[in-house]
Parts: C-alpha cells; structure tokens; sequence
C-alpha cells in the first residue's frame, strides 16, 4: 500500500462526499490533523480505521487498500491476496516504527533522568550510588517513564498514528514501579530493608 496513493484516492472519495477533512474526521473519531497527514501521504491510518474510513466514504476495504474503485463485480483471489498483504505489511510497518519511537522516548528520559542523579551525586560511594540507583533511579525512571510515554500516546492517538504499543510500554512502567515500591515496603515491614519513616 502506497502512502501518497492512498492519500490522493482517500481526497478524490472525501471530495466526491462533499465532505471537509473535519467532516471525516469527526465520523471516524480521529483529528483532522490524521486526515490532512493520510492526504499527504505521510502516514497510513490504523488498520483498525480501515472499515470505518471506507464505509464514510462509500467504498469497500478492498478498494481502499487498493487505492483505486474496482468497477467489475468480481476480483480475482491473487488480486485481493495482494491488497491485504501489502495491507498487513504496513500495519506491522506502523507497530514498528511506534515501538521504535516509544522506546527511544524511554532511552532518552533514562538518560537524562540517570545524567542528573550522576550530577547530584558526584561525591558519593558505592553502596550509597547503588542504593540511589535502585532505589531512585529506577523508581523516577519508571514513573517519568510512564507520564512521557503516556503523553506521546495520547499525542499519537490525536494524530491518528497507532498508539497501542506505547500505552501497553506505559503500562508496563507503572506496574513495574507499583511492584517495586510494594516490596519495598513489604522489605521494610519484615525488617529486611529500610524503609522511610
């Protein structure tokens, strides 16, 4: 599935409807931020968008994922193995490069959140360097972690890219730091660990 294919023939079918890039918009729940990006030709819609995006503009899946009307009433089976192929192909497209970007975001705070804790700490000795590394890094890591990618999710959500991954990475996060501080203090509790007063 070509980008600026499908952009060009998802205007022609908007226009055709005598619809704004709102308009659809609004009937698909998505921005119009996401249509205006499809009709460049700068990303794909959700393969969960696919059936309502085809059915707001009056044409089957299979003609969207071709980019072109299909005037005869049959398709030939390699015609349509095709189309949903190259279909699935860009959608596995879409996660990756979703979970490339969620990934970078976590890369990037832990660096930064790592580089200032080193800064503050500059003087300290090792028990005391790995005890803020367990005990504050890694919790302030899951928890910046969690509100950045939670963020960016949203964001691409209002943009119409795949967000699945990123809140799935987010959620992750945030139970990562709820099991954390649970045994945290249950260490405290049984005695094993400290535990702030």
């Amino acid at each position: 599935m070509d980008a600026g294919r499908l952009g060009a023939f998802i205007a022609e079918c908007r226009r055709e409807k005598n619809m704004t890039q709102a308009d659809l918009a609004m009937k698909i729940n998505v921005t119009d931020k996401a249509v205006s990006r499809w009709e460049r030709g700068i990303g794909f819609p959700d393969i969960n968008t696919l059936e309502p995006l085809a059915s707001a503009l009056g044409v089957s899946v299979l003609e969207l994922m071709k980019s072109e009307k299909i005037t005869s009433n049959e398709v030939t089976k390699e015609t349509a193995d095709g189309i949903v192929i190259d279909t699935l192909n860009a959608a596995k497209l879409q996660r990756r490069q979703e979970r490339k970007e969620a990934l970078g975001i976590l890369g990037v705070t832990a660096g930064i959140v790592i580089f200032i804790l080193f800064l503050d700490s500059m003087g300290w000795q090792m028990d005391t360097f790995l005890f803020t590394g367990v005990g504050v890094v890694f919790p302030v890591l899951c928890v910046s972690g969690f509100l950045v990618l939670l963020g960016n999710g949203i964001r691409r959500k209002m943009t119409g890219k795949p967000y699945g991954q990123t809140f799935v990475i987010a959620l992750v996060l945030l139970l990562l730091f709820i099991l954390f501080m649970g045994l945290f203090f249950l260490a405290g509790a049984l005695g094993t660990g400290p535990v702030p007063d």
